[in-house]
């Protein structure tokens, strides 16, 4: 009887321990977790455009009729005026059928001068009663007639005018002429590219920022650096976000301007833009230690015994901490280094 009384004393003892082992052990494990306070912030957005730095304006010149090329009156580089005469087609053509409506315009002219002359007789003789009514309703009709084959005539040449003029290639806009035909002789058809002409004064970057970017708007300014050389740096003018993400990237439009593009600023070159907001925005500071990726971006919060993790969205790292926005308050405690697993991460 002592024995067994005995025996359950030990039973029990041993029981209890068992029990109250894990609970200890907790304990211990979140005893020995590093925390830190979330503490309140504040953060100035920044999106990033990357794209090509493009001329302000582009474009591709060719003749609007077909013929052969007589002479080219620039080489790539050279810069040229709005107007300006860039190339000349064989017009020899196109003069001579110019002279031959000049010539039947002066016919038709000399025609109507007498027909007009003798208008003016026909109107004294039906006056007079010497002419018959159909007489004097011919004779006018005559006077139309040859009035109508004047207007066509001169029709005729300026028409003839416009055809000359075509053989000639002129500059719509000023600009520089980045590519052009080594020589002349060759035959082109009518619309055939033949001339880059480009407007270097001003460049422009057309891009996308993120979906969240939705702050950026036409006016502010941003940072240019191209990717060939980030030690060269330009001043960009937003100058257009157009108001409807891209339907396959779901990002938002945004072009910018640069109007005053430093010398080693290349046209067509590979660039990043940087834009930044002008107002700041709240956000949360957490020791860059309490920061997982695991696969999305989180914090685990500890509250006494209990751990949860919290989404967020990275915003900037400085040198010790990281900015976020989640559902967090000042005064959470964060943990450092969090092992896996904690706070239901996978």
């Amino acid at each position: 009887m002592w024995l067994a009384s005995r025996l359950g004393i030990l039973v029990a003892v041993l029981a209890g321990g068992c029990a109250t082992e894990p609970r200890a052990t907790a304990s211990a494990a979140v005893a020995s977790l590093s925390t830190a306070p979330v503490e309140a912030a504040t953060y100035l957005p920044v999106a990033t455009l990357d794209g090509s730095v493009d001329p302000v304006a582009s474009v591709q010149l060719g003749f609007d009729v077909p013929g052969r090329i007589e002479r080219l009156l620039v080489q790539r580089g050279d810069s040229v005026a709005k107007g300006d005469a860039v190339a000349t087609l064989d017009d020899r053509m196109a003069r001579a059928q110019l002279a031959q409506a000049e010539a039947a315009t002066a016919g038709a002219e000399a025609q109507l001068a007498a027909g007009e002359a003798a208008f003016a007789r026909a109107r004294a003789l039906h006056e007079a009663g010497g002419l018959s009514e159909q007489q004097w309703k011919d004779a006018e009709a005559g006077v139309l007639a040859g009035r109508a084959g004047v207007d066509q005539a001169r029709a005729a040449v300026a028409l003839a005018r416009t055809h000359v003029a075509n053989h000639t290639l002129r500059a719509p806009i000023a600009g520089t002429i980045t590519n052009c035909p080594d020589n002349a002789g060759m035959m082109i058809g009518a619309g055939t590219p033949l001339f880059l002409l480009e407007d270097l004064s001003a460049l422009q970057i057309k891009g996308a920022v993120g979906e969240n970017d939705g702050w950026v708007a036409a006016g502010m300014s941003a940072s240019v650096v191209p990717g060939a050389d980030s030690r060269l740096s330009a001043v960009a003018t937003v100058s257009r976000v157009i108001p409807a993400l891209d339907p396959m990237t779901r990002r938002l439009p945004v072009e910018l301007r640069l109007d005053n593009p430093p010398p080693g600023l290349r046209a067509h070159a590979y660039a990043r833009a940087t834009i930044t907001a002008t107002e700041p925005v709240p956000a949360f500071a957490v020791p860059r230690a309490a920061v997982v990726a695991r696969p999305d971006f989180s914090v685990v919060v500890q509250r006494g015994e209990v751990h949860a993790r919290v989404p967020v969205k990275v915003l900037a790292e400085e040198a010790e901490r990281t900015l976020v926005r989640g559902e967090l308050q000042p005064g959470d405690l964060v943990v450092l280094y969090p092992p896996s697993g904690l706070g239901g991460e996978g």
